[in-house]
């Protein structure tokens, strides 16, 4: 990602002045954003780095989530920006909202229409479900009246009916595959997002660090930066 990032970037005319790696902690205060694609277990001396130096920074990132309340404090109290989201992709993003979209008119339907989340990824991602499936699930719930609960154990009963089944598949060399399905006895709509390779990612996080600026204190999510860029 941090190749790719790079080139995107250089691309779009950036100056890239700062590149740090594995157990490097030279943070330039020169920079006006960082990227950070690492690791969760990196990010929190990371995260630390850029907000006491008041660095901007966006987070690509995963498996952090649980920790979300005690970033936002941290770049609360330091007075920093950042913008974290679960895809950057510029066509997952376009994919959540025609999903929310789709999701408040089946509502409407919702004795006739169920739904359900599955997403494909490579044999060696972390986190399952990932952090995109979890974040359309939640736009789903959010807008299809009769879900409340997000169900992403497996099931060895009938699902109840307020519950949207979120399963995952690990496997292969998949960059990314999530599909949002709505189901009726007379026909299926399958919506689908696959990603092809990583430079979809990096496009969306440098256009994020471009767009930083319009971010308001604390941390904010991509989608909603996304979404209020490009109405």
């Amino acid at each position: 990602m941090g190749k790719a990032i790079e080139k995107i970037a250089k691309q779009r005319n950036h100056e890239v002045v700062s590149i740090i790696d594995i157990g490097d902690n030279n943070f330039n205060k020169e920079v006006e954003c960082y990227i950070d694609f690492s690791t969760a277990a990196a990010l929190s001396g990371n995260v630390k780095q850029v907000c006491a130096l008041q660095i901007p920074v966006v987070i690509g990132t995963t498996g952090w989530y649980d920790d979300f309340e005690k970033y936002q404090d941290l770049f609360v109290k330091s007075n920093n920006k950042g913008i974290w989201g679960s895809n950057f992709s510029l066509g997952v993003n376009i994919f959540m909202s025609i999903v929310e979209d789709a999701s408040k008119k089946f509502s409407q339907f919702s004795d006739t229409y169920d739904v359900f989340l599955h997403e494909f990824h490579h044999k060696n991602k972390m986190d399952s479900p990932s952090g995109t499936a979890l974040k359309i699930a939640a736009l789903v719930k959010d807008n299809f009246k009769a879900k409340n609960t997000i169900q992403t154990e497996k099931l060895d009963r009938k699902i109840n009916t307020e519950e949207l089944h979120v399963t995952s598949t690990r496997g292969g060399y998949i960059p990314g595959t999530h599909q949002v399905i709505f189901d009726s006895a007379s026909d299926s709509i399958e919506l689908t997002d696959r990603a092809r390779n990583r430079e979809g990612f990096a496009l969306g996080s440098v256009i994020a660090a471009e767009n930083i600026a319009q971010a308001p204190e604390g941390l904010s999510d991509f989608y909603d930066i996304f979404k209020a860029v490009y109405k």
